[in-house]
């Protein structure tokens, strides 16, 4: 049995995923959940949104992992190594993978590149942030978050990193990392540079060089691009599942984030709203994801109960009634 851990809000990500994967084999929790249990079924536990949970609630995963993986369950994403947003841009701007950093914005940085933006670290809602030219601009939109009366704490100042693939358009590639196993995935072409699949798709059917698009996302998932740099940006940020959001840049990627629980959509309205010469390659790629998923699968099932037995979670235990498993949440 595959266990996802998921924050409340966000579960939704995985309601066609489950069915898709067949609830026998995969179910999802809330993390509250989680750490009222004195006992929890053995099998493969894999947990996200890191950078939705406040430190407490990181230290209260890290210790069920821990039982977990004492008592002989297999655990993805151990919730005591994940490097978060701020983390993992340093790192990788460390180890040379990008050519951008991030500072945290209580400390009035001073980026040693222009232009720049400022986005939440606790979240994957970027929009449509402007970017900021210089340091006196940035100083003052500090300043005027603080006069808002909004911290500054969990926000961050980001290099802008980016390349148009043509005049006027952007493109985003998604890369997929399952328990050693890299999957290229979409390669998303917009309008703006905060690129999302374009909404205004009559647009991009006439854009000259929307053939180009079409073979660049072939030429992307047929031939797993990239997938040396980003295997190796995977193991710096010890996340064992999650999808790197990147874009190429000089000839290099440069990664934005990596989504622990990254969203799985409807197939049937996916492939009914995405371009049908997309279709084939679309599948393929979501075909190698599910099996990837799948082969994580321990033998071990519900079973076998492995006690959790920490002091940090009796409290949160002694809330706990006995109840049947919480079902699958759609």
């Amino acid at each position: 049995m595959i266990h996802f851990v998921t924050t409340q809000s966000h579960s939704t990500t995985l309601r066609f995923l489950i069915p898709r994967l067949g609830p026998a084999r995969c179910r999802d929790w809330f993390y509250e959940d989680v750490f009222r249990r004195r006992k929890l079924p053995s099998g493969t536990w894999i947990f996200t949104d890191h950078e939705r949970l406040s430190a407490y609630e990181l230290t209260l995963a890290a210790r069920v992992a821990f039982h977990l993986q004492r008592g002989g369950a297999r655990v993805l994403n151990h919730p005591a190594r994940v490097l978060c947003r701020f983390d993992l841009l340093r790192t990788l701007k460390t180890a040379g993978i990008n050519d951008f950093s991030a500072w945290r914005a209580e400390t009035f940085p001073k980026p040693e590149s222009f232009p720049v933006f400022i986005r939440n670290e606790y979240d994957h809602r970027l929009g449509d942030p402007p970017l900021i030219p210089d340091q006196a601009a940035l100083d003052a939109e500090l300043a005027a978050i603080q006069k808002s009366e909004y911290p500054l704490v969990g926000k961050l100042v980001i290099e802008f990193a980016g390349e148009e693939v043509c005049p006027g358009v952007w493109q985003r590639f998604q890369t997929y990392h399952i328990a050693g196993e890299t999957i290229a995935h979409t390669n998303v072409v917009d309008f703006k540079w905060v690129a999302k699949d374009v909404k205004d798709t009559k647009r991009l059917k006439r854009h000259p060089m929307f053939d180009r698009f079409i073979a660049n996302e072939q030429a992307f998932i047929s031939k797993n691009l990239y997938a040396d740099v980003l295997s190796r940006a995977f193991k710096l940020a010890q996340i064992d599942y999650g999808r790197a959001d990147f874009a190429i840049v000089n000839g290099k990627p440069q990664i934005y984030e990596i989504n622990t629980n990254p969203n799985h959509g409807d197939h049937e309205k996916l492939f009914r709203a995405i371009h049908p010469r997309r279709a084939a390659i679309q599948r393929y790629s979501e075909d190698l994801v599910q099996k990837a998923l799948l082969k994580t699968d321990l033998a071990a099932g519900d079973a076998i109960k492995i006690r959790i037995d920490d002091p940090m979670l009796k409290r949160h235990q002694a809330w706990w009634k006995p109840r049947p498993e919480p079902p699958w949440r759609p």
